[in-house]
C-alpha cells in the first residue's frame, strides 16, 4: 500500500481511539487521566506482541539491544512520550480548549521543519498550501475568543513535543521493523509513566470496575492500529511532516460521527465548511 493509503487508515483509528477515550474519560467512577495513558501504552505492547511472535519477527524481538545507534533513540521516544502526554493532558485544565488543541497542532510545523532539515523532505508550494489547509481548518473551527490561561501553555510544549517525537519515529523505522518499534517503545511509555505516577496509577486501578477496561481496550486497539499504520507510511517512503498534518485533520471524522450517531448539529454549518477545507489540504498532500 502507498504511504497515503497508509494515513487515510490511521486517522480513521485515531479518531476511533479519541472516542472511547471522551467516553472513558467522562464516565462515571474512570480511571484518572494519568492511569488511562499508561494503560492505552501497555494494551498496545501486549496486542503487538503476539502479532510480532506469529508473523517471523520474533527472531527482531531484541535486535534494539544490538544496536547502540538506535536504542538511544528509543529510550529518549519513550521519556518524551511520557512528559508530552503528561503536558497534553495539563493542557486541557482550562475554561477554553480549543486553544490547546491549536497549540497541540503545531506539531505539524515542527515535524515538518525538521523533515526537511534531517530526511531532505521536499519544499514546494504544494505541500504548503495543504498543511496550510489542514491547520487554518483547525484555528477556524476551535478559535473563539483568544484568552490565554497558564495551562494552555502545556498545549504548545506538547506540540513541539510531538513533532520531535514524529520526526524520531521516522529516523528508527530505518533501522527497526515498525511492529518491533512499537512494541518496545509502548511498553517503555507505560513504564516511565507509571514510575513518575506510581501512586497515582495504584490508586486509580484499586476503584476501576471490569467494565471500566472495555473503552481502554478499545482505546488500545485504536491507537494501536494509528501507530502501526503511521509507522508504515512512515516505512513506505511517507514524509512526516505530511503524516502528521494528515493526522492532526481526525478531529473532523470525529465530527461526523457525532453529528450522524449523536446528532450533535451545533454549528453544523461552520463545521461541515472547516471540515471540506481539511479535506481539501489532505488530498493536495496525498495527490500533487
Amino acid at each position: 500500500m502507498t504511504w497515503f493509503i497508509f494515513s487515510l487508515l490511521s486517522i480513521t483509528a485515531l479518531a476511533t481511539a479519541e472516542l472511547a477515550q471522551q467516553h472513558l474519560l467522562h464516565s462515571e467512577g474512570h480511571f484518572k487521566e494519568r492511569t488511562s495513558t499508561i494503560l492505552v501504552f501497555l494494551v498496545q505492547a501486549i496486542l503487538i506482541l503476539p502479532f510480532i511472535l506469529l508473523s517471523g519477527l520474533k527472531d527482531q524481538l531484541f535486535i534494539i539491544f544490538n544496536s547502540l545507534s538506535t536504542l538511544p533513540y528509543i529510550i529518549f521516544v519513550a521519556i518524551l512520550g511520557s512528559f508530552s502526554m503528561l503536558f497534553y493532558l495539563k493542557s486541557f485544565r482550562v475554561e477554553n480548549i480549543s486553544i490547546s488543541s491549536i497549540f497541540i497542532s503545531l506539531s505539524t510545523v515542527v515535524s515538518t521543519t525538521l523533515g526537511i532539515i534531517f530526511f531532505q523532505e521536499g519544499f514546494y508550494l504544494y505541500k504548503l498550501l495543504g498543511i496550510a489547509l489542514i491547520l487554518l481548518a483547525i484555528i477556524s473551527l476551535n478559535y473563539k475568543n483568544f484568552q490565554l490561561e497558564k495551562n494552555h501553555y502545556y498545549g504548545l510544549i506538547a506540540g513541539l513535543m510531538f513533532g520531535l517525537s514524529y520526526t524520531l519515529d521516522k529516523r528508527v523505522i530505518f533501522d527497526v521493523h515498525p511492529a518491533i518499534y512499537l512494541f518496545w517503545v509502548c511498553l517503555l511509555v507505560a513504564l516511565f509513566g507509571f514510575l513518575i505516577n506510581s501512586k497515582v496509577v495504584v490508586e486509580s486501578i484499586k476503584s476501576a470496575r471490569f467494565f471500566h477496561y472495555k473503552p481502554i481496550v478499545l482505546s488500545g486497539v485504536g491507537y494501536l492500529i494509528y501507530n502501526f499504520c503511521t509507522f508504515m507510511a512512515y516505512s513506505v517512503g511517507g514524509e512526516v511532516g505530511r503524516i502528521d498534518a494528515i493526522n492532526n485533520s481526525q478531529v473532523f471524522l470525529i465530527i461526523l460521527f457525532e453529528y450522524f450517531i449523536y446528532k450533535h448539529k451545533d454549528g453544523v454549518a461552520r463545521k461541515f465548511i472547516t471540515a471540506g477545507i481539511a479535506f481539501s489540504g489532505v488530498l493536495i498532500l496525498g495527490f500533487l
